[in-house]
């Protein structure tokens, strides 16, 4: 039944521009930051690694910031989520969906799953193509597959605590702007906290353009219990919830 509804809820979408976002957000930042290294990696980019004992893969990392995909990822988060859940509140889904002998827990863990499903396409997208560029730009270093990883882990550990609280916020307010303008504010406010990374979760995301120095175990462990405890307030809000 659970793999019905996470089914369901992903042919819902196909109604909307949430798999077109979810594809087009990673290949466009990707491109505007192989532009970046096609101009300045040779002339610039790359003697200012060396000065700071850094590799290219590093460096890569660290200039993704100025495409802002890690900075407002927990943004494109929350218009996942709203994108769903604006779909049951628009065509009476709610009212379709609970008169079905379902456990509203699974309806909320669909809706979760579903959400980590969008949200690992663009990681994986990004990630390809982070590895694209620096195949394409020849680094002189070896592949980095450790630093490619934990850059992944990080921004995954971000969306992870940032999925339990704007699901949290989306069963709240009906208007899912409100989960949404909540993710556009604190993305912005996270960008001058950068010493507390490792505790905020929208910072989570953020961090993986400086890997090092992060503690990916924390982040980990403090994404995980966000997200759990997050799954459990949630189910437990939508089981008492008495109008949708």
């Amino acid at each position: 039944m659970l793999k019905n509804l996470i089914l369901n809820d992903i042919f819902k979408q196909k109604r909307t521009i949430l798999m077109f976002m979810v594809i087009l957000i990673p290949i466009a930042t990707t491109m505007l930051l192989g532009i970046d290294f096609f101009i300045r990696y040779k002339n610039y980019l790359y003697g200012v690694a060396i000065s700071k004992g850094m590799t290219s893969w590093q460096m890569l990392l660290n200039e993704e910031k100025m495409v802002l995909f890690n900075q407002f990822l927990p943004l494109f988060v929350a218009i996942i989520i709203g994108s769903i859940f604006e779909t049951e509140y628009k065509n009476n889904g709610w009212t379709l969906t609970l008169t079905e002998p379902i456990k509203k827990k699974n309806i909320i863990l669909s809706k979760t799953i579903t959400t980590i499903i969008f949200v690992l396409i663009m990681l994986i997208i990004n990630s390809f193509g982070l590895v694209a560029i620096g195949l394409l730009m020849k680094f002189p270093e070896a592949f980095s597959f450790s630093l490619i990883v934990k850059s992944f882990l990080l921004k995954l550990s971000g969306a992870l605590s940032i999925i339990a609280i704007h699901l949290f916020l989306a069963l709240k307010y009906k208007n899912t702007l409100v989960s949404i303008g909540y993710a556009g504010v604190f993305c912005v406010i996270s960008q001058n906290l950068l010493s507390f990374s490792s505790y905020n979760p929208y910072s989570f995301a953020f961090s993986s353009c400086i890997v090092q120095g992060v503690d990916l175990l924390q982040v980990i462990l403090i994404s995980t219990i966000l997200f759990i405890v997050g799954l459990i307030i949630n189910c437990k809000l939508f089981s008492i919830k008495e109008s949708y």
